[in-house]
């Protein structure tokens, strides 16, 4: 359905440690809107999620980007948090407007246990069609 660019780092600060999480851009989307020209307003929706426990701790959205199909959003979330034992859930998601619903478009899945977060890692994450039938 498309690519998302996020740049994971783990900052070691005296309060602990926390996890930050950027959310740049994507690009490649080929979701299937009402009409070849119709540009879509698109926001990413987060959760970071325990892994032993499968709960969503922390939810967190991007502004909207308006009329764009590739949108950039250069929005940087700080968690108190160890990365270690989360997971991060990205879903792009449609902005229907004043009277129609939401459309999810894609979906990623980051592990943190598999990022080495001691320096700052820029990666593009494939989006995926969404398995569920409602909206996050």
């Amino acid at each position: 359905m498309g690519e998302i660019k996020v740049a994971l780092k783990k900052e070691v600060k005296t309060e602990g440690d926390q996890l930050v999480l950027e959310i740049l851009q994507c690009r490649n989307i080929t979701y299937k809107f009402k009409s070849a020209d119709h540009l879509p307003d698109l926001y990413v929706k987060l959760y970071v999620v325990n892994v032993a426990t499968q709960k969503r701790i922390i939810k967190k959205k991007t502004r909207v980007c308006r009329h764009d199909r590739e949108p950039s959003f250069n929005e940087t979330f700080r968690f108190p948090l160890n990365p270690t034992g989360h997971s991060i859930q990205l879903f792009l998601v449609s902005n229907g407007g004043k009277f129609m619903k939401k459309t999810l478009i894609g979906e990623a899945y980051i592990w943190l246990d598999k990022v080495d977060m001691r320096k700052r890692v820029v990666s593009w994450h494939k989006l995926l069609a969404s398995t569920a039938l409602t909206n996050p």
